[in-house]
């Protein structure tokens, strides 16, 4: 089941939904099979029905859109009950999971949770060319319009395979240079030839590249977890409490994204795109990782 969200005010369903749904369903029975053994609470059955249940509520939600909207808000919200419920009680981590998640949260105008969403399928399914349509659209919706510091648009048009690739991309070209760089340098002690040794110096570059690449992203994604704005607008502050001054004029709308550098208890210390830092009320906003 897929939603292209057109960059215009008209949203539509695309394709055939039997053969979508008939798609998603057979991912979707891959995805349960091998996370079946590590669910937490619910049984292989209750994760199956919580997933047809999930998209027979979102269907029903687009069906009634046009003429009975809050009908079709109760259904989107039902959807996303069943689908929260296989992640939170069945320990299922799906990137198709998250993804229209994000879409039904987008369809009851909850613009922060609907990118929060579609961060989390970017983990599992970053080059989904659906998603990547659907998170633009999103994000061009936030009120706050804050641009990205020079400085990390720098780094990723240098380190574009870094920030391209998504990390199971990395980790195998990784895991396949470390593996040739053994197999050559076996062959280079009985076969003394310069190509052999050209060849282990190629592959331990690129090994030594992406190992550092993954060694970052994992550092960087503990210490500081990427996260939204989930609440309609806050008011962000200099310090952890009401007392403080706010730090800007206007408000932080829903949508906006930020990384988290402390949290203490209620109060959290975030890092916008552009680099200013402030803090927020812990429940404004949630990250990637729960």
């Amino acid at each position: 089941m897929r939603i292209l969200l057109k960059q215009k005010n008209i949203y539509r369903f695309s394709g055939s939904f039997n053969i979508k749904t008939a798609t998603f369903v057979l991912a979707a029975a891959i995805m349960i099979l091998s996370s079946s053994l590590c669910a937490a609470g619910l049984s292989t059955e209750e994760i199956q029905n919580d997933l047809a249940e999930a998209q027979k509520a979102f269907q029903k939600g687009l069906e009634l859109e046009g003429s009975n909207p809050e009908s079709a808000r109760d259904y989107f919200r039902s959807s996303i009950l069943h689908y929260r419920r296989m992640v939170e009680e069945g320990g299922v981590r799906n990137g198709k999971i998250y993804y229209n998640i994000g879409n039904a949260y987008f369809r009851l105008d909850d613009l922060g949770r609907a990118i929060i969403n579609y961060k989390r399928a970017a983990l599992y399914i970053p080059n989904d060319d659906n998603l990547k349509q659907n998170f633009e659209y999103a994000r061009s919706r936030r009120k706050n319009k804050i641009e990205e510091k020079a400085r990390e648009k720098v780094f990723k048009t240098l380190f574009f395979l870094h920030y391209d690739l998504p990390y199971s991309m990395r980790f195998l070209v990784f895991s396949v240079s470390f593996a040739l760089i053994w197999l050559t340098a076996s062959l280079y002690i009985f076969i003394r030839s310069g190509r052999f040794k050209i060849a282990i110096i190629v592959f331990t570059i690129i090994g030594v590249g992406f190992f550092t690449s993954l060694m970052v992203e994992k550092i960087n994604f503990s210490r500081s977890p990427a996260g939204v704005i989930i609440k309609d607008e806050i008011v962000a502050r200099k310090g952890d409490a009401m007392t403080y001054q706010p730090s800007f004029t206007d408000p932080l709308y829903a949508g906006t994204e930020f990384k988290l550098i402390e949290d203490r208890g209620t109060w959290w210390q975030i890092e916008l795109v552009n680099g200013i830092r402030c803090w927020i009320q812990s429940d404004a906003g949630e990250t990637i990782i729960k």
